[in-house]
């Protein structure tokens, strides 16, 4: 007689188990490991902000001074830095002096370094020191051109070109509140130092975050857009004020329609002056003492405050002198 064999294995129901099993259990991890990698994005972030804030503190020590906001002098006989942002003036600081010195920063303009291709070539190059690792669309401004010379809205380092690439970056600095009083000025008109954030430094933004999907309509010129370098980009048709590409805090954190649409009349301005970050939220900040703090989005903020007594606490960080006192926030 032939005897049965029993052969060891699975059934179908328990393979279904097992398998429903095994998914119960990838469900249940997933999020975790998720969290745990923007856990570390965030973390990165951070040690970006706080060599950009020692940065920023030794450029101080060396020229007794913070760069301007930007370099804007389109006048005969203008300034000689014309075009490039302060996070180009801070390169020595963060380990790229070879990379400045190439570029020749100051007496070379952005325009003539972008015209030349082994300038081009770094500038074209992303610093990961300038980039948020939340944001997936930061790196090179592609397919994005830069400001047209007819537009006049040099701002923060523009390039007069139509067809050129340049890296972005998810951190500009603080220009203020409304009226323009932070640590970072357009155009060289004024030095800010120390000195000068009588609110004290505890209490004053320097340099907070962007992210790169941020879109405006058409305003006042015409024209392509651009990008800076190295700085944030617009994708909108025309912005002629020089402090665009600034951040201010007269604009509430992660706020207005993030529409590339350049006819989209809820695409406003705020988008591109205002924080924000791809961190859920709020967004990271380094203070004008090196500190690095999250903010909330949340943030105590007025629409549309008639004096400082109305001002809320965002409004003041972004000030270094207005006298204000900031509670908790």
């Amino acid at each position: 007689m032939f005897r049965s064999r029993s052969r060891i294995g699975f059934t179908l129901v328990e393979l279904l188990v097992v398998i429903a099993i095994i998914g119960i259990l990838v469900g249940l991890l997933l999020p975790a490991v998720q969290a745990a990698r923007e856990a570390a994005r965030r973390m990165q972030c951070t040690n970006n902000l706080k060599q950009i804030g020692l940065a920023l503190h030794n450029y101080h020590d060396t020229h007794r001074k913070f760069p301007h906001g930007n370099y804007f002098d389109l006048s005969p006989g203008g300034n000689i830095n014309s075009q490039w942002a302060w996070s180009a003036m801070i390169l020595p600081f963060i380990e790229q002096g070879n990379m400045f010195n190439q570029l020749n920063v100051g007496p070379t303009s952005l325009e003539a370094a972008a015209n030349n291709p082994v300038k081009l070539a770094l500038l074209t190059t992303p610093l990961p020191a300038f980039i948020c690792p939340s944001d997936a669309e930061a790196g090179v401004n592609r397919n994005r051109p830069f400001l047209a010379k007819s537009t006049g809205g040099l701002c923060n380092g523009m390039v007069l070109s139509t067809t050129v690439e340049l890296s972005k970056s998810n951190y500009p600095g603080c220009n203020g509140n409304r009226d323009s009083d932070g640590i970072f000025l357009s155009g060289g008109t004024r030095d800010i130092g120390i000195k000068d954030i009588t609110d004290g430094t505890s209490n004053s933004i320097m340099v907070g975050e962007r992210p790169s999907n941020r879109y405006a309509k058409q305003t006042v010129a015409t024209g392509p857009w651009a990008a800076i370098w190295a700085g944030q980009e617009l994708t909108c048709d025309g912005i002629t004020n020089v402090w665009c590409l600034l951040g201010k805090t007269e604009y509430q954190m992660n706020s207005g329609k993030h529409s590339q649409s350049a006819t989209d009349t809820n695409a406003v301005d705020n988008p591109l002056l205002s924080f924000g970050s791809q961190h859920t939220g709020g967004a990271n900040f380094v203070l004008a003492d090196g500190s690095v703090r999250f903010i909330s989005e949340n943030i105590q903020w007025n629409d549309d405050p008639v004096g400082t007594n109305d001002l809320g606490a965002y409004h003041m960080l972004g000030s270094i002198a207005d006298g204000q006192v900031i509670g908790e926030y």
